[in-house]
């Protein structure tokens, strides 16, 4: 029942995908996130949603009209030298017999950051108003939400005694990629319930936070609690009564600390007494290899996927942990250092920068601006996300993250609006002037 359903409502909104191609990105966005096809058991598992989604929705944009004129700014413009970059330093590994053994497994890597960032462009593409940015945050956050609210409830029920883990077989599968996940979309969900009109929108965004709240110290991800810790100072000093927030984030804290469960105490008192466990200690040599990667090849870095048995063989000083042959990157910076060499970390912190500066360039422009008031609490929970990403992405390999890119072009987006909207206020004010001049000039004519 449940693979019929989610194949009648995919297969049935293939037609409206192609006739308005935006509505077919909303609707990869909740397959890509809610992944409602991990929760059936026969056909609709292993099909390929999101490619059937996408073929209609890229060629209705090829017709449609309702898009945006002009997508070329800063961050769009870094997001394509990066792309390009990768696509660099996949082709050099590709001429280095030594990272033969993972080459194939780069490819494959680069082919689905490729898929992303090209959904990631039509969203730019097609978000050409308010209204439909709206939608596209509200269907992100309540995919994220919906599953939030599930995890709340089974954590509930077996008093925290178990972890929380994402969809099967999808990139939120991990505990820690999925507390990475709803870190990162915490802060949208609080501004966005500030500034929401509907009451319903409100409540059930306001619900959603506060489960994703819960559901982050659930996946007993460390990296998970010193995001959400960094995410909600960063509320905190964002909202209109930062002293109650203030005492709010203390109190919860501390009825954390009080209710927790045994083992998730244990977990989290020896990571910050400084006890390092095996994942954590793996961790270190990891990182100390992408170091030593970086140094031979600091240009290009290995190449994606190269946290490989023979890479780990050549590079890697000290055993692994454990007495595995290889370890992940587990961390965005020295994920990208290792992949992509001084020169892709340069480019992928310079566009995380890059955002984050224009965010706050908008808040400051907008403020005098009664019409454009609307961006403030967008630009807040973006911003928001951004420092859980930095925070949390800093144990986890997840430079390839689908809603970090996400992020990122809904910072253009913002821009492209804004910049739309200065454009026609200007064009209108122009009309409305040279009527005056008209008639200034014709005065004392003869009739």
């Amino acid at each position: 029942m449940r693979d019929i359903l989610v194949l009648a409502i995919i297969l049935g909104s293939l037609p409206a995908a192609f006739l308005n191609p935006f509505y077919g990105v909303l609707l990869w966005i909740w397959v890509a996130y809610f992944n409602p096809h991990r929760f059936t058991y026969g056909i609709a598992y292993t099909f390929p949603v999101a490619m059937v989604l996408a073929v209609p929705t890229i060629a209705g944009t090829l017709f449609t009209k309702q898009r945006n004129k002009n997508v070329f700014t800063r961050e769009t413009v870094l997001l394509l030298i990066l792309w390009s970059w990768f696509g660099i330093t996949l082709f050099c590994a590709t001429l280095n017999p030594l990272f033969s053994m993972h080459v194939a497994e780069g490819r494959d890597q680069l082919i689905i950051i490729t898929k992303i960032l090209l959904m990631i462009g039509l969203t730019v593409l097609l978000t050409n108003s308010p209204q439909r940015l709206r939608l596209l945050l509200l269907v992100t956050v309540f995919s994220f939400g919906a599953l939030a609210v599930k995890g709340a409830l089974f954590g509930v029920r077996t008093s925290g005694d178990f972890r929380v883990w994402g969809p099967p077989d999808s990139f939120l599968a991990d505990n820690n990629d999925f507390g990475l996940a709803q870190n990162i979309v915490l802060p949208l969900m609080f501004f966005m319930a500030g500034s929401e009109s509907n009451r319903w929108l409100r409540w059930a965004l306001r619900v959603c936070f506060f489960a994703s709240a819960l559901v982050v110290l659930l996946t007993y991800s460390r990296g998970a609690l010193l995001g959400i810790a960094a995410g909600m100072t960063f509320i905190v000093l964002k909202s209109r009564h930062k002293l109650l927030a203030g005492v709010a984030l203390v109190l919860a804290a501390m009825a954390v600390l009080s209710f927790a469960p045994q083992q998730w105490q244990e977990r989290m008192d020896n990571f910050f007494a400084g006890k390092l466990d095996q994942s954590a200690n793996q961790r270190l040599v990891s990182w100390k290899f992408a170091w030593n990667v970086a140094e031979a090849y600091p240009i290009t870095g290995g190449g994606m996927q190269c946290f490989t048995p023979e890479m780990f063989a050549r590079f890697s000083k000290e055993p692994i942990p454990g007495g595995g042959l290889s370890s992940g990157p587990h961390s965005i910076y020295f994920q990208t250092l290792g992949e992509q060499g001084f020169v892709g970390l340069g480019l992928f912190l310079t566009l995380i920068a890059t955002c984050v500066l224009s965010l706050r360039k908008l808040r400051k422009l907008v403020r005098v601006s009664p019409p454009l008031q609307w961006i403030i609490p967008y630009a807040n929970g973006l911003e928001g996300g951004f420092y859980a990403f930095l925070v949390s992405g800093a144990f986890l390999g997840r430079a390839y993250f689908d809603l970090f890119y996400q992020l990122v072009g809904c910072t253009a987006i913002l821009k492209i609006l804004y910049h739309n909207h200065m454009m026609l206020a200007a064009t209108q004010t122009q009309h409305s002037v040279e009527p005056s001049v008209a008639i200034m000039e014709g005065e004392g004519v003869p009739a």
